[in-house]
């Protein structure tokens, strides 16, 4: 791999669905990331993604767009509503999940500290 910057299309990348999410990863090692993954999110409203958990990184959240109900381990049952310019820092191993409680489609950009982030996706949709 070059040390040189390396410029990635958004028109380019392929567009991956998880639950009703529709993110485009748009860096990881695949596309010469040494340190971390970023991507991009779309949900329709009404749309949510599983209950998962990120064992080998931790994983920051921030709102383009939308309204967005995120639920985290620990927290209370309603979970935490965030909007255009909120971010969340979600730490290596608590299960979370988002859903889009606005009127219309909610963008985000994800961050993990890993360019291998692994996601494992629970078996019970309860936190």
């Amino acid at each position: 791999m070059s040390n040189l910057p390396q410029t990635v299309h958004l028109n380019e990348v392929p567009i991956q669905n998880t639950g009703q999410a529709q993110i485009r990863w748009i860096v990881n090692r695949n596309k010469g990331a040494k340190e971390l993954t970023v991507g991009r999110t779309c949900m329709p409203p009404g749309g949510s993604n599983p209950l998962h958990y990120h064992p080998n990184c931790e994983e920051i959240l921030h709102v383009l767009k939308g309204d967005v109900l995120h639920y985290v381990e620990g927290m209370e049952n309603s979970g935490e509503k965030i909007t255009a310019g909120d971010t969340v820092i979600i730490p290596r191993g608590l299960k979370h999940k988002a859903t889009n409680i606005g009127s219309a489609t909610a963008e985000w950009i994800v961050c993990f500290s890993s360019p291998d982030r692994e996601t494992v996706i629970c078996e019970t949709s309860k936190l």
